[in-house]
């Protein structure tokens, strides 16, 4: 592996670890990604630090556990706990390399102080461009002043956009093939080193891969849709149609897989076959499980916590098992960059740096001192919930939680998670709301679920 080598790390969203077929699915939903394993370092058991996107990539990028909640959707919150916090892309900046982002999702976008350390940053967020017509301005305009304020305060908004997504065909986000202009120029026009950061929103629900993807039948984009609308609020109507859902979702991996292997081919046109490759997600889906569809309630169960993980030209190949924690990604990648910094002092996830772990914690705070978390062994989880109390699975013999073993779990694995909460008892940080036009955010959260 070069000193420093140009670096990618592909994000895909919604992505859990036991729809691979790396870790043992018994469909092959991601082909691709399965022959980069063959010659590649896979992680059998990521944990990412927190369910739901920011704050699963707040502690990836900054190497702590997030200081503000999830159930917060206030870019003020989030900027001011991660205010004074070093974020990956401003270290690999100082180390030389030469930085990009380019993904749709909005809660990782500028307004919410992402864009910090990136020489170019793409979030696809603001839908209004300079070539728009002025007829569409003015629509632009009536629509975030007038028409969404309205919808909201009524209580209807999310009803609505989701029903104009489906009567006009309308995307929920924008799809890999349309940033992908975005991510050929940078790799080709980068100086080295370079370091390109990709989010994927596509396996993000709703589910509607492109027909070429759909291995497994599944509805129509309209159908596709009102199902993935009607599972997340009224999960007990889905019915015999579970098998449908579980379809359009793995159809979708294969269509984020495909993006892998076009990548894979823009890298071997440029001559960078020896760029470093890391692949992962930042939190799974319930897909029925536990009677709920996709990630809202933030759940610590392992079809959420548990993702994948891989790697490929780090100098190190082969299977590495044990729980191991997505808040050392960071440092892992300033590793692979030559680079002697690490994020919050946590270690790399390669060679004599790795540590053997026998827990990790998953943790999402909750307001008012309480958390809902998760210390996770090679073999126990034990959960905390505010609302539902203290739990604890055999993971071997149960490895989608579903019978509750409180009392037999190993009293060690609980005195590591009491230990964790009280150290970050009262720790949720708020911030002042500023002056920033949010229409445009608050149009791509609600396309994907996260505020009505």
């Amino acid at each position: 592996m070069p000193d420093r080598p140009n670096t990618l790390l592909v994000s895909w969203d919604s992505v859990r670890a036991d729809h691979l077929s790396t870790h043992g699915y018994e469909r092959e939903t991601a082909p691709f990604l399965s022959s980069v394993a063959e010659n590649g370092l896979i992680f059998e058991d990521a944990q990412v630090s927190g369910v739901g996107t920011i704050t699963s990539f707040t502690g990836a990028f900054t190497g702590a556990h997030a200081d503000a909640t999830q159930q917060s959707i206030e870019p003020a919150d989030w900027k001011a706990a991660n205010a004074d916090r070093r974020l990956l892309s401003e270290a690999l900046s100082d180390a030389g390399y030469h930085t990009g982002a380019v993904h749709s999702n909005a809660l990782m976008s500028r307004f919410y102080g992402w864009d910090r350390g990136w020489d170019v940053y793409k979030d696809n967020v603001v839908t209004e461009s300079d070539g728009d017509s002025e007829s569409a301005r003015w629509w632009n305009r009536v629509k975030k002043e007038r028409l969404l304020p309205t919808l909201r305060r009524m209580g209807v908004a999310g009803a609505v956009i989701h029903g104009r997504n489906i009567a006009l065909k309308t995307p929920s986000y924008v799809e890999w093939e349309r940033m992908w202009d975005d991510v050929q120029q940078f790799v080709e026009e980068a100086p080295e080193p370079w370091f390109l950061w990709v989010l994927l929103v596509d396996t993000h629900h709703p589910w509607c891969a492109p027909p070429q993807y759909r291995e497994w039948e599944q509805p129509g984009f309209r159908g596709a849709h009102a199902w993935n609308y009607l599972m997340r609020r009224y999960p007990e109507r889905t019915g015999d149609r579970r098998p449908a859902i579980v379809n359009a979702y793995d159809n979708e991996i294969r269509h984020a897989d495909a993006f892998l292997r076009k990548l894979d081919g823009l890298l071997e046109e440029t001559d960078n076959d020896d760029a470093a490759l890391v692949v992962h997600s930042d939190h799974g889906d319930e897909l029925g499980e536990h009677g709920e569809y996709g990630h809202s309630s933030q759940r610590m169960f392992d079809t959420l916590t548990r993702v994948p993980l891989m790697m490929r030209n780090v100098g190190e190949t082969g299977r590495v098992e044990g729980p191991h924690t997505l808040l050392d990604l960071g440092s892992t990648i300033l590793d692979i960059a030559g680079s002697d910094e690490r994020l919050a002092d946590r270690p790399s996830l390669l060679g004599d740096e790795r540590e053997p772990r026998e827990s990790v914690v998953v943790e999402n705070l909750a307001g008012e001192g309480d958390a809902r978390a998760a210390a996770v062994g090679e073999e126990w989880k034990v959960l905390h919930h505010p609302d539902t109390g203290w739990h604890a699975y055999f993971r071997p013999e149960d490895p989608l939680e579903r019978e509750d073993r409180w009392g037999d779990h190993p009293e060690e694995l609980e005195a590591v998670l009491r230990a964790h909460l009280a150290d970050r008892e009262g720790v949720t940080v708020t911030g002042q709301k500023g002056d920033d036009d949010m229409s445009d955010v608050q149009e791509r959260l609600t396309n994907l679920g996260y505020i009505d």
